[in-house]
């Protein structure tokens, strides 16, 4: 007599051997957040209602790329860092106060240019605007500059602090 052990509904009992072992399946985790992550907590933590044409114009305009895992073709989801969000809550947070993507492009272009250090480290930096100046502060130094409203050239005004 072969030894195992009953598994099943009550109408349908299969026995199975104990030494027969299941199938065990791994799904690797990758880092990072999916677009509906992304449209999903931001409209959580700022109350807008992003969708995904907004990703996509943002992705294929080159304003925001996930930088984790950019598109690969229909079914393979898009990666965004956790800078990548911020980025966005940048953008988003302007368009609440009225300045618009182009000058979010802008300044965006102008801190890859001439402060690389912004990007790369975003979470070290607060966003503050009133709708009319934007100004970033540095939490880490506590050095702010501030980018002047309507002009060609940006005016940076570092603390003593």
């Amino acid at each position: 007599m072969e030894s195992g052990y009953i598994t099943g509904a009550p109408d349908k009992i299969e026995k199975e051997s104990r030494h027969k072992p299941k199938a065990i399946t791994i799904k690797k985790i990758e880092p990072g957040l999916k677009s509906i992550d992304i449209i999903h907590l931001i409209e959580a933590l700022e109350g807008i209602k992003l969708d995904f044409d907004h990703l996509y114009y943002y992705e294929h305009t080159g304003l925001l790329v996930p930088s984790l895992k950019k598109s690969q073709g229909r079914g393979v989801p898009k990666l965004y860092s956790t800078e990548d969000f911020i980025i966005l809550r940048w953008l988003i947070s302007l368009q609440k106060n009225g300045i618009n993507v182009n000058r979010f492009r802008d300044i965006i272009d102008f801190i890859k240019e001439k402060m690389p250090d912004v990007l790369e480290t975003p979470q070290n930096w607060n966003l503050i605007t009133d709708g009319k100046s934007i100004k970033f502060v540095n939490k880490v130094t506590r050095k702010t500059f501030e980018l002047a409203k309507d002009t060609s050239q940006y005016l940076f005004s570092f603390s003593k602090d």
